[in-house]
């Protein structure tokens, strides 16, 4: 299958390679992490702002054309050499750096070693990017301090380790090369402690930066430029002999779920439209705000990782859900368009406030008819215009006497509903009232406002007179919220 491309806006003529010369400290932008890379093509420097999430592409003075971030061509005269880095011989230099053909100024953050007798120079962004954080998911983790229990927790018991993620934790990083990472930093304290390190270094010095504290030699394939006197490591090809501690680990996702077949049909399909651009390419948005739950990932370098040992890893599934694989003439169709724009930006964008509890899809536990919709929700969440999606699960307000409708047909349990905060990659909110039918014909109910609301008052109300009407939507009360704007 022919991969596809990943590509960004860009600047120069087509077909014709541009050398990317230089990878700037990373900055906050709009509350994003960014970078700026800067490609030279005949004589003229170029500086394109990316989302910190495209370091993975980027190989210093590599050639790059046409905004194909995916490929990308080495210099001549570069040799491809194994190297063994002693912890002890390792020193941090920096000094500044005019960058060419660009009148800004940054600082060149590297360590010196010898190997063989030969001096190396190995940028501290390789390190970053190659051995530390070679995912999109750890990259945005060095800039957190102690954010690690928001997305799973660790327990080790008898020789087994375990991690409990949370549904914050995209279920793409379950897939074996990314567990396999996430363990060797996790099990090996040394290189732990470099990791966490490095976000303490951002808070306050606004910088990257970190001690070479490895304990333990690191081996890797570079690609090296040879230079006067030393040599310069322009990419690390391939991390080797890297150590797991534990042989045994076991993981739980709320998204590991047992599958049952069912002989029922499905309740829906979605299906996407093919795209009639001819151009297959994904292309880099830095405008969009984040990347959400159940975006496709990008495909980033080909960088190999070798372990000396491989864990056996068990996937606990507590939950079951149903596998119907029929429809019926009363299965519902969606259709959305093929979108090929993407981000490597992070899950959530600048708006979802870490730290703070949010009620997200894969957390409900519903049954019935909001179980469907909660499904439904799920769908709309995969579609690139959705920035996010949070939902809460509410009783009715029961008002004054008694109110039939604030039951279920068993008057004894209370009818639940769902509100969904749908926010838009262009800033729209959508608030989306469902309410559990039981059998009974309700709408669904779409609130947006130009102005700033107070939602929660809203919310009650419209809840409150559904429950006085008997389970209607009445002009009257409608109109109530309309004159709000």
């Amino acid at each position: 299958m022919k991969k596809r491309q990943i590509k960004i806006s860009w600047p120069f003529p087509d077909n014709e390679d541009a050398q990317l010369i230089w990878i700037s400290t990373p900055f906050r932008y709009n509350n994003k992490m960014m970078i700026h890379a800067y490609f030279r093509l005949k004589g003229e420097t170029k500086k394109i702002r990316l989302d910190w999430g495209s370091l993975p592409f980027l190989a210093i003075q590599h050639y790059y054309q046409n905004g194909v971030l995916s490929a990308s061509k080495p210099p001549k005269d570069l040799k491809d050499i194994e190297i063994t880095i002693n912890p002890s011989a390792v020193h941090y230099y920096e000094k500044e750096w005019a960058i060419q053909g660009s009148p800004d100024i940054d600082i060149s953050q590297s360590y010196n070693f010898t190997f063989q007798n030969q001096k190396i120079v190995l940028p501290l962004i390789e390190v970053i990017r190659s051995v530390l954080a070679p995912n999109v998911f750890l990259l945005y983790r060095l800039f957190e301090s102690n954010s690690f229990p928001q997305y799973f927790t660790e327990s080790a018991d008898a020789g087994m380790f375990h991690l409990d993620f949370s549904s914050q934790y995209e279920l793409t990083y379950t897939r074996p090369e990314y567990l396999y990472q996430l363990l060797w930093l996790l099990t090996n304290q040394d290189v732990r402690q470099v990791y966490e390190n490095i976000a303490f270094a951002w808070i306050q010095t606004n910088s990257i930066k970190f001690d070479w504290d490895f304990k333990q030699p690191i081996t890797i394939t570079a690609r090296v430029k040879e230079n006067r006197g030393y040599l310069t490591i322009l990419q690390i090809l391939k991390v080797k002999n890297k150590q797991i501690t534990y042989q045994r680990v076991s993981i739980s996702h709320p998204e590991l779920q047992l599958r049952e077949k069912s002989n029922q049909p499905k309740k829906y399909t979605f299906h996407r439209l093919s795209s009639s651009n001819k151009d297959d390419a994904l292309l880099l948005d830095q405008q969009v705000d984040g990347s959400h739950q159940g975006m496709e990932l990008v495909q980033m370098n080909q960088q190999k990782h070798e372990y000396i040992t491989i864990p056996t890893i068990k996937k606990l599934k507590r939950h079951t859900t149903k596998e119907r694989n029929q429809i019926d003439e009363n299965t519902k169709k969606y259709f959305g368009n093929t979108d090929n724009i993407r981000s490597t930006a992070d899950v959530g964008g600048s708006r979802l406030t870490r730290g703070l509890e949010h009620q997200m899809l894969q957390d409900i536990q519903v049954q019935g008819d909001l179980k469907d919709f909660i499904n439904l929700l799920k769908v709309l969440e995969s579609n690139q215009e959705v920035l996010s999606i949070r939902v809460a699960v509410k009783e009715l307000p029961q008002g004054v006497g008694k109110r039939k409708f604030a039951k279920l047909n068993d008057g004894i349990t209370d009818r639940k509903c769902i509100i969904a905060s749908v926010k838009m990659q262009q800033g729209e909110l959508y608030k989306v009232i469902e309410v559990e039918r039981e059998h009974k014909s309700l709408s669904t109910m779409i609130l947006s406002s130009y102005k700033n609301q107070n939602w929660e008052e809203i919310h009650y109300q419209l809840l409150l007179n559904l429950v006085r009407d008997s389970g209607s939507w009445t002009s009257q009360s409608l109109n109530g919220i309309k004159n709000k704007g």
